[in-house]
């Protein structure tokens, strides 16, 4: 029985021990809805910070699919103000710009894709991309 608990406890441990790239590989799709909901909060999280740990992208075609892409294409359309003053923010902040611009390039897309961010309080960024 003891054996048994301490694996238990050890499984335990090591799902709540995430790393980041992990964790946006594993985004859900209503993460993403949120994220593009709360779109307009983002800008100020984006702007105060100076040191980015690690920047996530993750791809929303990776995990949405049919009916989904829909309800997707219509939180973009009604926040599309948002999204445009997020991706500005992503780019004028110079220590945002740096780390952001690599892992982009590295997962083949461009600012223009970006439709969400998720400032996480480790210092990690997550961005969401179409």
């Amino acid at each position: 029985m003891q054996i048994k608990k301490s694996a238990m406890a050890a499984a335990a441990v090591a799902a709540l021990a995430v790393s980041p790239a992990f964790a946006a590989n594993t985004a859900n799709f209503g993460q993403v809805i949120s994220s593009i909901q709360s779109s307009k909060s983002a800008p100020a999280q984006i702007q105060s910070m100076a040191d980015v740990k690690s920047v996530n992208v993750v791809k929303i075609g990776d995990i949405a699919k049919g009916e989904n892409m829909i309800a997707l294409d219509q939180a973009v359309t009604k926040n599309e103000a948002d999204i445009v003053a997020l991706r500005s923010d992503l780019t004028t902040n110079t220590a945002v710009n740096t780390a952001l611009m690599p892992a982009l390039t590295n997962a083949g897309v461009g600012v223009d894709a970006i439709v969400a961010a998720n400032v996480e309080s480790d210092g990690a960024l997550t961005v969401y991309v179409r």
